[in-house]
């Protein structure tokens, strides 16, 4: 059976989506003399490639592999988790460098909510994080406004069932339970849409804040509202050694 080639791209689509540059960056490349396919330069961006071309990018030999690539983004609040402009509001994708237009997240967040996205080149990475399978637990910080019934939330913690949608245990600590704004620690092991506001708002509590501190392996550590930063080896090494024993 004769082996099908890949598909090919439109050059600037192509090194795009290995991270070279944004399709304009490229096109610009082209323009400048600074790109050879197949031994010529280019002088126009309308030519269609695959990985089995040889393309040069200032004398230099690209290679076509693309290596993982797991970062740590502090998502802030009025910020939606979309690739895709919805309205005024901004997305994840304008306050990242433009080097990860073509990367992809995990553990989406609302746009009220805040912290720890993972963001990264890989698509099986970002689809075994989110699988509810894999149980990664996702920590959570929560300031909400009520009052503090322990039994309540101690029932709630075993499970339950709202409005047709079942929600799995989660563990918890409370902090300053005393006043009408107390915390409380969450971890949970899947992600529904809106899971801890709906929980707190069975039992009559409102969320205010609620900031995602870790994902799996990932802690947010030091980060600040819109920073990104390289998972740390250890981290990396401990999501794989997970995946290995599940």
């Amino acid at each position: 059976m004769k082996k099908e080639l890949p598909e090919k791209v439109r050059i600037s689509k192509f090194l795009a989506s290995y991270n070279v540059g944004s399709r304009r960056e490229i096109e610009r490349m082209i323009e400048n003399g600074r790109i050879y396919l197949n031994g010529e330069i280019l002088t126009t961006p309308v030519h269609f490639v695959n990985k089995t071309d040889s393309i040069k990018l200032d004398g230099k030999l690209l290679l076509f592999k693309k290596f993982k690539q797991i970062y740590k983004f502090y998502k802030p609040t009025d910020c939606i988790c979309s690739k895709n402009k919805q309205d005024e509001r901004k997305i994840v994708y304008d306050l990242l460098p433009k080097r990860f237009k073509n990367f992809i997240f995990a553990g989406r967040l609302d746009v009220n909510s805040e912290g720890l996205l993972i963001v990264t080149n890989d698509g099986e990475v970002a689809r075994s994080l989110e699988l509810p399978k894999n149980k990664f637990v996702r920590k959570y910080r929560v300031r909400v406004y009520g009052v503090c019934e322990e039994q309540k939330i101690d029932n709630l913690s075993k499970g339950r069932k709202i409005d047709g949608i079942q929600y799995r245990p989660f563990n918890y600590k409370l902090f300053n339970k005393d006043k009408k704004n107390f915390w409380i620690e969450m971890e949970l092991k899947e992600g529904k849409n809106r899971e801890i506001r709906e929980l707190m708002r069975s039992i009559d509590l409102r969320v205010n804040k609620l900031t995602r501190l870790e994902f799996g392996p990932f802690k947010i550590s030091n980060l600040k509202p819109g920073e990104i930063k390289t998972a740390e080896p250890k981290e990396i090494r401990q999501y794989e050694d997970y995946l290995r024993k599940i």
